[in-house]
C-alpha cells in the first residue's frame, strides 16, 4: 500500500468550500455593519439638528412658542446631507386632559405647551430618523 503523501483533490475542493463560506461569512458581517453605521450616522445628526432647534425654543419666551403645524424646514447636517424637520406645538396638561384654555382633572394643573420636533431623510414621506418632545411651563418662563 502507498503512503499518504498529501491531500488528495477531494480533500482539497472541501478545504477550499469551507474556506469560501467562513470568508463570504465576514464579508457579509463587514458590509452589515456598514450600514449600520450609516443609519446610526444620520440618526446622530437628525438628533443634533433636533436638539439645536428645541434649545432655541428653550431660550426663548413662553408666549413665542408657535402652536399647531409649523412650515417644514429643511436643514443641512454638518454630513452634507439635507434633512426634512418639522415642529409641531400643542396646547396639553401635566395632569388632566386639556379643553377650552383650561385643564380639567384632579390635582388641578396649569396648560402647558408640547413641542414636538420631527425629522426625516430629506422630504416628509422619507424615513423617520429622530423624534423629540419637550414641554414648557409658563411659570418657568
Amino acid at each position: 500500500m502507498r503512503a499518504d503523501e498529501g491531500m488528495t483533490l477531494i480533500e482539497l475542493l472541501i478545504a477550499m468550500t469551507v474556506l469560501a463560506i467562513g470568508i463570504a461569512a465576514l464579508v457579509a458581517g463587514f458590509s452589515s455593519s456598514i450600514l449600520s453605521v450609516n443609519r446610526a450616522r444620520l440618526a446622530s445628526t437628525a438628533g443634533a439638528l433636533a436638539d439645536r432647534q428645541m434649545e432655541l425654543y428653550r431660550q426663548a419666551a413662553f408666549t413665542a412658542l408657535p402652536i399647531g403645524p409649523q412650515s417644514p424646514t429643511f436643514p443641512t447636517g454638518p454630513d452634507g446631507n439635507t434633512y426634512w424637520m418639522q415642529v409641531d406645538g400643542a396646547w396639553t396638561c401635566a395632569v388632566g386632559t386639556y379643553s377650552a384654555g383650561a385643564c380639567s382633572g384632579t390635582p388641578a394643573s396649569r396648560p402647558v405647551k408640547l413641542m414636538t420636533i420631527t425629522v426625516r431623510a430629506g422630504s416628509a414621506g422619507a424615513k423617520l430618523l429622530f423624534n423629540q418632545s419637550a414641554t414648557f411651563d409658563s411659570s418657568t418662563g
